[in-house]
Parts: C-alpha cells; sequence; structure tokens
C-alpha cells in the first residue's frame, strides 16, 4: 500500500521476500538433486582416496574430509581447494558434498570439504567462527597432505559463499598466526552476503538474527588486501541472488581488487557440476587460480 515502510531495499512485504530466497521453489523437484547429490557421494566415498573426518574442533560436528589425488608424486607440492557447503546454515553436512571433490582430485588436486554445526543448535556467528577454525587447521596440516600452501583456493557454494567472505575478511596474522592471506584465490558461488534481509524470511525461525546481527555478519565493506576473486552465480536462480553476487563483486572491484564474474547458465543446484567435473568453468576458475 503507498506510503508502507520498506523491509529491505524494494521488498514491502514478507512475502515478497520468501519468494526471493525461496531457493527449492526455483526448480520442479528439489528432492531429486539432493538424493543424487547423497548418493553421487556416497559412491565417490567409496572409491576415493581420502581421508574422513578430521577433527578441528571439539564437537562433533567440526571437521572436515580430504580427498586425495589417485596417485603420489614424489616430490611435488599439490594445489588444493578448501570447499564449504550451503544449506541456509541450517542443513546438509559435508557428506552431501563429497561428490564435488572428484574432478579436481582426478587433476592432481587435494580436496577439503568442511563440515560445520547448523542452526538452530548453533548460531551463524558461530558457524563463521567455525569456518575460520577449520581453515587455520588445514592451513596448518596441509603439507601433511602434500599441499603447497600457496596454492590453496577457498570455495563456497550459497551460505558457503558467505563463508568464503568470511574467511577473506579475517586477520589471519594476528588471530591465528598465519600470514596475512593464507590462499591463493576464491571462488564464492551462489552466494549470500548481506544477510540483512533473511531476517525476515522463514529461513529466520532458524537463523534466529535480529537486525543487529544480520548487520554484523553481512559483508558491507572489503578488506584492504584480497587474493583474486571469481564470483560465480546462476541465471536460473532468484533475482535477489543474482544481485547479491553482483553487489559483491561490484563492491570488491570498487574497492580496487582482481574479480572476475560468472553469470552460468545453471540453477542454483546444477551450478556445482561445473566444479565437480573437474573441466568445467568453476573447475577451471580454480585451477587459474591455483596457479596450475
Amino acid at each position: 500500500m503507498p506510503g508502507t515502510r520498506p523491509l529491505y531495499r524494494d521488498f514491502t512485504s514478507v512475502d515478497e521476500l520468501n519468494r526471493a530466497y525461496d531457493i527449492e521453489a526455483t526448480v520442479p523437484d528439489f528432492g531429486a538433486y539432493a538424493n543424487d547429490f547423497v548418493a553421487r557421494s556416497a559412491a565417490y566415498r567409496d572409491e576415493a582416496r581420502c581421508v574422513l573426518d578430521v577433527r578441528f574442533g571439539p564437537t562433533l560436528e567440526e571437521t572436515y574430509d580430504i580427498f586425495l589425488p589417485e596417485s603420489d608424486t614424489v616430490g611435488e607440492s599439490r594445489p588444493a581447494l578448501f570447499f564449504i557447503h550451503g544449506g541456509y546454515w541450517k542443513a546438509t553436512t559435508s557428506k552431501v558434498w563429497s561428490y564435488v571433490a572428484r574432478g579436481l582430485a582426478a587433476r592432481g588436486f587435494v580436496v577439503a570439504v568442511e563440515n560445520y554445526a547448523l542452526c538452530p543448535n548453533v548460531t551463524v556467528a558461530e558457524i563463521a567462527r567455525q569456518h575460520r577454525a577449520a581453515y587455520a587447521h588445514f592451513f596448518a596440516h596441509a603439507t601433511d597432505y602434500g599441499v603447497d600452501r600457496d596454492r590453496i583456493v577457498v570455495a563456497g557454494h550459497s551460505a558457503g559463499g558467505h563463508a568464503v567472505t568470511t574467511l577473506l575478511e579475517t586477520d589471519w596474522s594476528n588471530d591465528y598466526g598465519l600470514p596475512p592471506m593464507p590462499y591463493a584465490g576464491a571462488v564464492p558461488v551462489s552466494g549470500v552476503f548481506d544477510l540483512r534481509p533473511l531476517v525476515h524470511t522463514f529461513l529466520n525461525a532458524d537463523l534466529r538474527l535480529d537486525e543487529a546481527s544480520a548487520e554484523g555478519l553481512s559483508i558491507l565493506t572489503v578488506p584492504p588486501a584480497l587474493p583474486p576473486i571469481v564470483v560465480a552465480y546462476g541465471t536460473n536462480e532468484t533475482a535477489e541472488f543474482e544481485r547479491q553476487s553482483v553487489d559483491f563483486a561490484a563492491m570488491v572491484s570498487a574497492a580496487g581488487h582482481a574479480v572476475d564474474v560468472v553469470a552460468m547458465d545453471n540453477n542454483h543446484f546444477d551450478i556445482l557440476e561445473s566444479l565437480a567435473d573437474g573441466a568445467g568453468t568453476l573447475a577451471r576458475a580454480v585451477e587459474r587460480l591455483a596457479r596450475t
């Protein structure tokens, strides 16, 4: 109605925001995608060289899985991908996403797939802390898996895209004793970088954000130093998912950092196929950033 105060940007109703962020509704059968991810991931774990459930913290959820190339090359350090899954901070585990490691592992990468606790059992802020702890642990132990620590790329999908930017704004030297930029590049895919609209959506029953915490967790500025970044999104996602990626990339570019934006003819759930196959757009972006 005229004079109605927007809830967020131009959105004046909860229903509008729910439609904008109900990503499962953008595909005809989300369950089919979910079942496929689970089955393919289980099959890959059965045949992969892997080290599962590496503990990085005190709780059962604080683990990551390592997927190794099929054979060792004596004296050669490997590039690595550190991957963070999505699920709106409230769903899925690392075991659903093992399949994304297959293609790059076959091409000589070590791939780590992070697990973390979920809302509402923990807060989004605690999840962000776990991402930092997980990456610090992986970086510290990377050479155990033959990884060249100068060739690690961080990537994440959906809420995992936000996780990537959480890593990018971390003060690694003062907080963890790591190099100030302990990664070669970053690939947030279909990310949600501004959490403020989520306060008004159906998602907040689990996320339990208020306006202050949502703003504090949002990526509204960028740090003075960043690695090269590739921001990817699917043209068959909602307009809000596209805008979030485009706006984040524009902010990075305006700050003088190197960023590429890749619009892909995919939906939110098939976009990772070009990472999993080892030769698609996202896999090639990871290889380029890892300087292979």
